[in-house]
């Protein structure tokens, strides 16, 4: 079922003005930094929280409208109102101050809700964890133990049925949360970081459970609580980790200051990021600085980096971002340059930094001195950390043994300006 969600909400000094749309068998990812009002957004999806403006519906079916904007005196009022009603499981019309609100609460809205905590109950095992919400929604206790066991079995919890949750690790209790939000069967799910918790290893299993849950065939492969398969949610994951996205969603909008200021396919929107924000999540590096000419941006630290795109008037404060591919290294000392003065460059690693031959001459304008600090594994190569320049390159491993560079040697650093995008800073 098709989630058509539209809203404002004021809290102080923010403010939430945004709107998504998820069909079913959908994933959206949302990703922006702490303070964007992603969780916000979740709330006033799942009824959690009434918006001061908005409409929330499933295939047309409403389950919030507030209809025209209060006045400070009745919109307090009407929040109040509209949470009473959420709390006391009433639905309807109502009057509140100068607004017309509906609001169906959270539990008869077909919409599952996870976040970083599982929420398990302490005292009951697995099995009757995920049978508890299949009961709330009328299920007879027998054919709610089936239905669990089914689950469990889909998440591959089904050995561990009979234990409490102080007997699982951290990662099997997200799995029975995932088991008893989806044997539910909602029309949205929701979840609001649900890997942030976990180590890295449980994060990466629970990540590609997820994957392989909303996956339509497994839905498929189940008989609804109407006899009939269930469908495929519409699912909304909010994250911080880029990889969630790649791995989970189908389309991916970016959330900064209470807006969507950029949505579409996951390829295209995390590939060419329009915000600092997003290029930081994707791996680039920012920097910050002021636009001293037209084509070169002076950083706080007095360092000056070529531009080739278009940047804003001089004087502007800006932040710049590039890919580690982007930046050059070369030996400081001429000492460890190879005889012939060529640069080395392994095979199949064309996109990563180069390091360069060893030179006696001072640094370009362009240029900086660096000390490298971290040596780790990358993407395509060795990740290469420069102290105190929060830069990061990426060379092979084959360039680096070559000109036997290692933590604490200096280094010569430049970057390619046609790889350097400039952002307004924020």
């Amino acid at each position: 079922m098709t989630l058509d969600a539209t809203m404002q909400v004021s809290r102080g000094s923010f403010t939430l003005d945004a709107s998504v749309t998820v069909a079913p068998g959908e994933t959206l990812a949302l990703l922006g930094p702490n303070g964007s009002g992603k969780s916000t957004l979740l709330a006033v999806i799942a009824g959690l929280l009434v918006p001061e403006l908005g409409t929330v519906s499933v295939d047309g079916r409403v389950l919030t409208e507030v209809a025209s904007a209060p006045d400070h005196t009745s919109g307090r009022a009407a929040d109040r109102a509209g949470r009473g009603r959420a709390r006391r499981g009433r639905v309807g019309d109502e009057h509140a101050g100068s607004r017309r609100m509906t609001v169906v609460p959270a539990h008869r809205r077909r919409i599952g809700l996870l976040g970083q905590d599982p929420l398990l109950f302490p005292h009951l095992s697995a099995l009757e964890n995920v049978a508890f919400g299949l009961r709330a929604h009328g299920m007879r206790t027998d054919e709610a133990r089936d239905r669990a066991s089914e689950w469990l079995d889909a998440v591959g919890m089904s050995d561990y049925a009979a234990r409490t949750p102080a007997e699982l690790s951290g990662g099997q209790q997200q799995r029975v949360a995932i088991a008893r939000v989806l044997a539910i069967e909602p029309d949205v799910l929701l979840f609001d970081e649900p890997m942030a918790a976990l180590d890295v290893q449980n994060a990466s299993l629970v990540r590609t459970l997820l994957r392989e849950c909303l996956s339509a065939r497994v839905f498929a492969a189940h008989i609804g609580i109407g006899g009939r398969p269930p469908t495929a949610p519409a699912t909304i994951v909010v994250t911080h980790d880029v990889v969630d996205a790649m791995v989970l969603a189908d389309r991916v909008a970016i959330m900064d200051a209470g807006r969507i200021i950029d949505s579409g396919d996951v390829a295209r929107v995390l590939g060419e990021p329009v915000n600092q924000f997003a290029a930081a999540l994707v791996g680039l590096t920012v920097l910050h600085g002021i636009v001293e000419t037209s084509q070169l941006v002076r950083l706080a630290d007095g360092r000056a980096l070529a531009v080739d795109s278009i940047v804003p008037a001089v004087g502007t404060e800006v932040s710049v971002a590039f890919p580690p591919s982007a930046v050059t290294l070369r030996r400081e000392s001429r000492g460890a340059a190879r005889a012939d003065g060529a640069a080395t460059a392994a095979p199949g690693v064309a996109d990563s930094a180069r390091v360069e031959p060893a030179a006696s001459a001072p640094p370009l304008p362009h240029e900086w001195l660096a000390t490298v600090d971290l040596l780790e594994p990358g993407l395509k190569g060795i990740r290469v950390t420069l102290l105190g320049n929060t830069v990061v390159a990426e060379a092979s491993a084959a360039d680096l043994l070559a000109r036997d560079i290692a933590p604490g040697d200096r280094v010569v650093a430049s970057v390619d300006p046609s790889q350097i995008t400039a952002y307004l800073r924020r």
